[in-house]
């Protein structure tokens, strides 16, 4: 690989912070706001709880990504502010969308081929399932 060239680890570095700067909107018009700038993690008081969206990339581990995949998984987290354990979880990757199929949470990094439809399917998996699931949940 030529040194001039990103790494794969760059790459999918920096098409994690891509996806959560254009997510950021959909979160916000939710009332979710961004923990810090940077994060992966949006939070919504309501009560004495706190509502949790966190972006997790799939796949990662502690070597370098293989190639400029970013498979995500979004999770959904209920849980006092100051407590480290969660009231309720769920996670994206047993959702499925109107047609029975699983949201399609993943882009190439390299060639940003389906960012447009990973960023459609996020903002759907949160507002079809996240927010009603969280709404369930509130006594």
């Amino acid at each position: 690989m030529d040194s001039t060239e990103p790494s794969s680890s760059q790459l999918v570095k920096a098409g994690m912070q891509r996806l959560c700067k254009d997510f950021n909107p959909v979160a916000e018009a939710l009332g979710f706001t961004r923990t810090r700038s940077g994060s992966r993690s949006w939070h919504r008081p309501h009560g004495a709880l706190v509502e949790i969206v966190h972006l997790h990339r799939s796949g990662s581990s502690y070597g370098a990504p293989i190639n400029s995949s970013v498979s995500i998984r979004a999770e959904f987290i209920i849980k006092a502010p100051d407590s480290p354990s969660s009231k309720a979880w769920l996670d994206s990757d047993k959702l499925k969308n109107s047609n029975g199929y699983h949201y399609h949470l993943r882009f190439n990094a390299l060639t940003w081929s389906t960012y447009d439809r990973c960023l459609q399917d996020l903002e759907r998996v949160v507002k079809d399932h996240a927010v009603p699931w969280f709404d369930g949940h509130r006594a």
